[in-house]
């Protein structure tokens, strides 16, 4: 698991968290300033009171009343101050009327929530008690507190979705999965209907113990006498000669006998001008890297080869061929030339299984594109499948797999797409026993 995710969420969490907590500690330090002024403004008052207020009648004096109305200007805090006498009678009121007064048995009294304000209260001269009552945490600093976190929130989150918008819009990972693969449905869809008919592709799965028995195939001399453990080799050795032979390539698998004619035409670029396909030359060592990713990452590989029969490099009937064929595939650099009238897909992350499915559906439409050929019954279109299903093999291997598997179907009257099925247990006491 990827440790970057992980430590965004938890500073992220963090960070809520603290948010979560800021204004409650404002709020709580509000209210301490709030019951802090409250006492301070109180025991001003008082002693101001203590000074003036000697008997009942200096409650009603102009000296109080003004030093009253200086205090009530001066302290935003002071909701109410009353001046009673030692029976409960009041002397002075202010305010005159206040939604905090509470008439009792016992005289004026002060009606407050709880919490948010605070009531303090002393005695003067002559039995004269004073009490004033003091909004300890205002509705101001609630809501400044409330309101500052809530932005800072906001910003945490437009800078979250700005981040997921930026990983979402960054260029994702080559991973290939099955769902990358063309659809078929859609595949099937670009075609023109031709009224009601479908082609009929049969197909047959090739055991491994038939490729591997001796001269499974007329045709194709397999050397099994030589070590088949991978070359790790990804140059090709097949070099073009003045009498327009080669050399046997370094790999034990196949000879130079059994490769298709025109294997050994060197490439001009990465691609055929014609085609768009790639030179057949790049197909061994791309494989080879392709076998390496999968067996590293314990995922599977499939190689399909077609190939159209009477056509060459060049006529209009095999380009339009090629070009179905790279097309059809998701990944145009892994489409490439094979021989003079194939052409060699790698399909990674593909069993065998999957890539007959996709190989029907390919015959399908190349079917019904070439219908003037299919329509007495040939079958001019063959496709050849094997996979790596889970064995170290190379690129040599694995192409001479599906190469048996191609002339396989170019035998048989029946069946158009043959696919090697290798068994992993087999494969490997078949080198045991070399």
């Amino acid at each position: 698991m990827k440790r970057g995710p992980l430590l965004i969420a938890i500073c992220s969490c963090l960070v809520v968290a603290a948010i979560a907590a800021w204004p409650v500690l404002r709020i709580s330090r509000a209210l301490e300033e709030g019951r802090r002024e409250s006492l301070s403004s109180f025991s001003e008052l008082r002693r101001t009171a203590l000074n003036i207020v000697a008997q009942p009648s200096d409650a009603s004096s102009d000296a109080w009343r003004a030093e009253a109305g200086a205090a009530w200007r001066k302290q935003d805090r002071l909701l109410a101050v009353i001046l009673k006498d030692s029976s409960g009678e009041v002397l002075y009121a202010k305010p005159g009327a206040s939604p905090y007064y509470k008439r009792a048995d016992d005289g004026l009294s002060f009606e407050r929530p709880e919490g948010t304000t605070t009531r303090l209260s002393g005695t003067l001269s002559s039995g004269i008690a004073l009490e004033a009552l003091y909004v300890t945490l205002s509705q101001e600093a609630v809501f400044y507190a409330i309101r500052d976190a809530a932005v800072v929130f906001a910003a945490l989150l437009a800078m979250l979705v700005a981040w997921l918008l930026i990983l979402s819009n960054a260029k994702p990972e080559r991973n290939v999965v099955e769902s990358t693969e063309a659809d078929p449905a859609d595949a099937a869809s670009s075609t023109p209907p031709q009224e009601n008919w479908t082609p009929d592709i049969p197909r047959m799965i090739l055991e491994e113990s038939s490729l591997y028995s001796e001269n499974p195939f007329d045709d194709i001399a397999l050397n099994q006498e030589a070590d088949p453990a991978p070359v790790p080799d990804p140059e090709p050795e097949l070099e073009s000669g003045d009498s327009g032979t080669a050399e046997t390539p370094k790999a034990a698998f196949i000879q130079q006998a059994d490769l298709p004619e025109g294997t050994l035409d060197g490439p001009r670029g990465l691609f055929d001008d014609e085609t768009g396909l790639g030179w057949e030359a790049y197909l061994r060592e791309r494989l080879s890297s392709e076998l390496r990713r999968s067996a590293s990452f314990e995922q599977d590989l499939s190689l399909l080869i077609t190939s159209f029969r009477d056509t060459r490099r060049g006529d209009e009937e095999f380009n339009l061929f090629a070009a179905t064929v790279r097309d059809f595939f998701s990944f145009k650099d892994m489409a490439f030339l094979f021989g003079e009238g194939g052409a060699a897909c790698i399909l990674p992350n593909m069993d065998v299984d999957h890539a007959l499915r996709m190989s029907e559906e390919l015959l399908k439409k190349l079917s019904l594109m070439f219908r003037s050929r299919t329509a007495n019954g040939s079958t001019d279109i063959h496709v050849g499948l094997s996979s790596r299903a889970g064995r170290l093999v190379d690129a040599d291997r694995i192409i001479g797999e599906a190469m048996a598997a191609l002339t396989k179907a170019r035998q048989d009257g029946g069946a158009r797409i043959i696919a090697f099925r290798p068994d992993p247990e087999k494969f490997r006491a078949y080198l045991a026993g070399q």
